[in-house]
């Protein structure tokens, strides 16, 4: 285990303390993805787990890619199995793509061949829910639209909600287009980009055998970035964690770069509340 002499003494204690909820705080350059992939590498060469029960979540595709880079150069090719390294959103793909029928009522609801809607798609989706309204759209565009939807689902509201929280005519109009976009995309067999985490958060909600499969599947689960996560994010770790309560977290709570994609800084006040025994 040589290359734990590598670390500082705190960036070893975060590497060694494997069980239960961890929550990691360093600022910019302390060596946070550093303690992710020698944490990786120690559970697999020091505690025995097997690399693919581990699942390691971050943010962009060139952030898992060098993370899956350094955790290979650190365990090498001694095993075939690979921890999961992947982002948020492909992480949920994967999840739908096999289980999103178990959401079905009455045979009713997604197939497992969804679309997945870019933002010209939506754009189309949301133009088409106004016209059908009667909304012009010189008052209130489509894309400002998009933006209070997207907002919305990052705090978990469906459109009946943002109704009722609305404090103007513009936000009641908005909360009925997003009815209106939602029955569509459902019409489509479609999701848009915060649906993969919706749904794969309701999915995870709503059934038990489909979470008890991913608890037995992964015993530990690590989160980069965790500043960036927004609610259902957080919600997505809470069920991922399972019983074990192995999750870890690493953030930096000074840079949240993503609070207009919906980040919750409450994600890491509320992390030693739902995990008291955090360390």
């Amino acid at each position: 285990m040589q290359f734990l002499e590598k670390l500082n003494p705190q960036q070893r204690e975060a590497v060694e303390t494997v069980h239960g909820p961890v929550l990691i705080l360093a600022g910019a350059g302390s060596g946070k993805t550093r303690v992710i992939t020698y944490r990786i590498a120690y559970l697999v060469e020091q505690v025995g787990v097997a690399p693919d029960s581990i699942l390691a979540m971050t943010f962009t595709n060139k952030a898992a890619a060098e993370m899956g880079e350094r955790v290979s150069h650190l365990i090498g090719a001694r095993t075939l199995a690979k921890p999961v390294i992947s982002t948020f959103h492909s992480f949920c793909v994967r999840l739908l793509r096999r289980d999103i029928e178990a959401l079905q009522v009455n045979g009713k609801g997604y197939r497992k061949d969804f679309a997945i809607y870019d933002e010209s798609d939506q754009q189309a989706l949301v133009k088409s829910a106004m016209k059908r309204l009667g909304i012009d759209d010189k008052q209130l565009t489509p894309r400002t639209v998009l933006s209070r939807i997207s907002h919305a689902k990052n705090h978990l509201l469906d459109p009946q909600e943002v109704y009722l929280q609305s404090a103007d005519p513009k936000m009641e109009r908005v909360a009925q287009i997003y009815k209106v976009y939602e029955s569509e995309l459902a019409k489509c067999n479609a999701l848009d980009f915060d649906d993969l985490l919706l749904k794969a958060n309701q999915l995870l909600k709503s059934s038990s055998e489909v979470r008890e499969r991913y608890n037995r599947r992964f015993q530990y689960i690590l989160i980069d970035e965790y500043q960036d996560t927004n609610r259902p994010q957080y919600e997505i770790m809470r069920a991922l964690a399972g019983a074990e309560h192995n999750v870890c977290a690493v953030g930096d709570e000074d840079q949240s770069i993503y609070s207009w994609r919906g980040a919750d800084i409450r994600n890491i006040l509320e992390f030693e509340q739902d995990f008291p025994e955090a360390k």
